[in-house]
């Protein structure tokens, strides 16, 4: 019990500050405009990953389309000379 007295007479009247306190001689870790424009720097990455991959899939899509196209040509073909036979 009088150790739980102690901290709270060292650290003082044990409130919560009520506006932002600096830590003195602590000295900033990262910058806030490094670490902004890394953050920049990775979405637009992700987005030229993501758009790279959309356009990948996006010409498979075509060629297999056109693979279908070719194969509703052949079948079509193939049922007019059952026809004409």
């Amino acid at each position: 019990m009088n150790d739980h007295l102690s901290l709270q007479t060292a650290a003082g009247s044990g409130a919560a500050p009520s506006e932002y306190v600096a830590v003195e001689n602590g000295g900033e870790q990262y910058s806030g405009a490094k670490l902004m424009v890394g953050a920049y720097a990775a979405i637009w990455v992700v987005l030229m990953v993501w758009i790279f991959l959309l356009w990948k899939k996006q010409a498979a899509l075509g060629d297999r389309l056109e693979g279908l196209e070719r194969t509703i040509d052949r079948a079509a073909a193939a049922i007019e000379t059952k026809k004409k036979t």
